[in-house]
């Protein structure tokens, strides 16, 4: 049995220890909190587990840390799941030290990892050459903590939204680039540009959360984001996400669509309705991707390079 570290002791980094535990195919540590950072990720683990933050800046000393351990590494930060987009040189750095320590380490989880790349590579594996792709998801937001609502945009001002969007701090749901680029880079396709835009829903009526706080009328209760992929002069990859602290108020419905479309003429088109939820959907991405990372060849891996996530009851 393979002994997996969870770094993280949030909502994802419990949930994926009590999926790993009631198993029992591995042996679990944790989850552990950040006062445990040395134990979680120098403890020789064959996998270990980060589950804390978004962006790569914030766990990459983490990541290397892990690696010169000896351990595999799987890694929820959005960023993570094609690092290079974000910072190449550094990105090409920790994937030649996971060589040299013969692991591999491995960006992922629903998006980036699941809906938004590793589904629509299937999909298009059935598809013509000549075609275009959009996704498009709607999710329910609310259950997530105040840090990652913080992070959407959630409860405040559209222009206080408008402005943490200019600094960097309002993200939306992040780790769209990275899904789109892992998609064009598996297809051979050059994305010469990424264009996103992020726009604030807001309430018309207060609106109340079920951790008790209670959003008033005029203020931001989720984002409607799109990300679209140029690829010679021509958008070929369009993503849409609609995060919704009470969409079925907004009269939204959750789902998760995929087409594949020729202009307006629609090839093919996918539906999950009701959308895979954000939280639990998340956390069996994790826990169903520990056999696979543990079997990959070493380096720093995308999920286009890896079959998909599914639990090995081999153990």
């Amino acid at each position: 049995m393979s002994v997996i570290a969870i770094y993280g002791a949030g909502q994802l980094g419990h949930g994926v220890a009590q999926i790993l535990s009631e198993r029992g195919d591995h042996v679990v540590r944790g989850p552990m909190n950040r006062h445990e950072r040395i134990q979680a990720l120098s403890g020789e683990a064959d996998l270990v587990i980060i589950a804390t933050t978004t962006r790569l800046r914030d766990v990459i000393d983490d990541i290397r840390l892990a690696v010169a351990s000896g351990s595999n590494v799987l890694v929820s930060a959005e960023e993570s799941a094609n690092p290079w987009l974000v910072n190449h040189e550094l990105a090409e750095a920790v994937h030649h030290e996971a060589l040299a320590a013969g692991v591999t380490v491995l960006g992922a989880g629903l998006n980036p990892g699941l809906i938004f790349d590793a589904m629509v590579l299937t999909i298009l594996g059935a598809s013509p050459d000549d075609v275009e792709v959009a996704v498009c998801r709607t999710v329910d937001i609310s259950g997530f903590g105040p840090t990652v609502l913080s992070r959407i945009g959630v409860g405040i001002s559209p222009e206080e939204f408008s402005a943490g969007v200019a600094a960097g701090d309002i993200l939306g749901h992040a780790g769209f680039p990275q899904s789109m680029s892992i998609v064009g880079r598996a297809l051979g396709r050059d994305f010469s540009t990424i264009d996103a835009h992020l726009q604030p829903l807001v309430t018309d009526h207060p609106i109340t959360l079920a951790d008790g706080r209670t959003i008033p009328a005029g203020l931001t209760v989720g984002v409607d984001q799109t990300y679209q992929a140029v690829d010679q002069g021509k958008i070929w990859y369009t993503a849409q996400f609609i995060g919704h602290v009470a969409p079925a108020d907004a009269g939204l419905t959750l789902s998760d669509v995929i087409t594949v479309h020729r202009g307006d003429n629609i090839i093919q088109q996918v539906r999950a309705t009701p959308c895979f939820p954000s939280q639990s959907g998340s956390q069996h991405v994790l826990a169903n991707s520990v056999d696979r990372v543990i079997a990959a060849a070493p380096g720093w891996l995308t999920v286009a390079d890896l079959p998909p996530a599914t639990r090995n009851r081999a153990g």
